[in-house]
């Protein structure tokens, strides 16, 4: 599997990440590098260190939890932990074995890099054409799962501890299934159901405008108005 492909893939879980998580993901590859922004404070400094795993301990049900340990790195060398203060360093630059990574089973990681090679089956990444095997739309192919429930797709891509999606062939296929409205269109949903773009115009462009704000599904050019 290509290495940048599957890196952006689990980084769609955004901050659901564990350096746990990510060990399995990518098929308990060691070592990588992994970079973590508490709470999603994503900054200069947090983007200046990073953790380089050497090993991965995992412990609790089903393996979720566990201890990591590895090295310290701060822009791009081994470093401090605590900058200037190697004795409150839980890793020193001076240290020659992995040191236990703090917060290691909590989010908020995103993977930087795999330099080891993979002891088992990375994540599975579902292209548009493969079949689901799990979740609620076991048995169904990805394109159609886009077509009727995008929004299913979209919380699972964000959710969905072990379901990951080649993301650019989802965009490709959304952007097919996306239907651009015109003046003579009739709306199917929400308060002027039943009616044209044309008369919900006059009587209440604000709601259009609205609607090109908040919902995803409704693809009006405005200037067909003038």
């Amino acid at each position: 599997m290509d290495k940048a492909k599957l890196i952006k893939t689990i980084n769609q879980k955004g901050f659901r990440n564990s350096l746990i998580s990510i060990y399995y993901n990518i098929g308990r590859a060691l070592p990588f590098r992994a970079q973590r922004f508490p709470d999603g404070r994503v900054s200069d400094w947090y983007r200046s260190q990073f953790v380089e795993v050497h090993d991965v301990k995992p412990g609790g049900k089903g393996g979720k939890y566990g201890h990591a340990y590895g090295f310290y790195f701060r822009n791009g060398e081994r470093a401090d932990a605590v900058e200037n203060n190697p004795e409150q360093s839980w890793c020193k630059m001076s240290d020659a074995e992995p040191k236990g990574i703090p917060c290691a089973a909590c989010g908020s990681w995103v993977l930087l890099d795999i330099l080891g090679k993979a002891t088992a089956e990375p994540a599975k990444i579902y292209g548009v054409k493969d079949v689901l095997d799990v979740g609620k739309h076991k048995g169904e192919t990805l394109s159609e799962v886009i077509c009727y429930d995008w929004g299913w797709v979209k919380w699972a891509k964000a959710n969905a501890e072990h379901i990951f999606f080649d993301e650019d062939e989802v965009i490709e296929e959304r952007n097919k299934s996306i239907k651009h409205l015109h003046l003579d269109d009739v709306l199917t949903y929400g308060k002027y159901k039943g009616q044209s773009i044309r008369n919900i115009a006059h009587i209440d462009i604000d709601y259009l405008r609205w609607l090109a704000m908040n919902d995803e599904n409704f693809i009006f050019d405005f200037k067909e108005l003038l």
